[in-house]
């Protein structure tokens, strides 16, 4: 299953007050990542904040990595859990008459 994970600063943190702490939350999130777990990590470009996708077996095992990190440890970040799945089987809501065949990227 996929979880799609968000952070924001609880009233009060800055990124002088996680600045200290930022090389053991990296070197967490880069183990996860070698590891397969976290399959995506971004910097949220509409705030202060990182994305990051999951590849886990329930939000609960997302929540147990992220309580394990040294910032959600410092309780500075408040976090927000979205799972994910594929869509419907799209081809079923098709008409047949609609053209799904190979090649599917045509751009080229």
């Amino acid at each position: 299953m996929k979880v799609i994970t968000f952070d924001r600063f609880k009233p009060g943190v800055t990124l002088e007050t996680i600045q200290p702490f930022l090389p053991e939350e990296v070197a967490n999130v880069w183990r996860l990542w070698k590891a397969g777990i976290v399959r995506e990590n971004y910097a949220r470009s509409d705030e202060t904040g990182v994305v990051i996708v999951w590849e886990v077996e329930s939000v609960e095992e997302a929540k147990r990595y992220i309580d394990d990190f040294p910032l959600s440890k410092k309780g500075f970040l408040e976090w927000t859990y979205v799972p994910v799945m594929a869509p419907l089987p799209l081809e079923a809501l098709m008409d047949p008459s609609v053209d799904v065949a190979e090649p599917y990227d045509r751009t080229k």
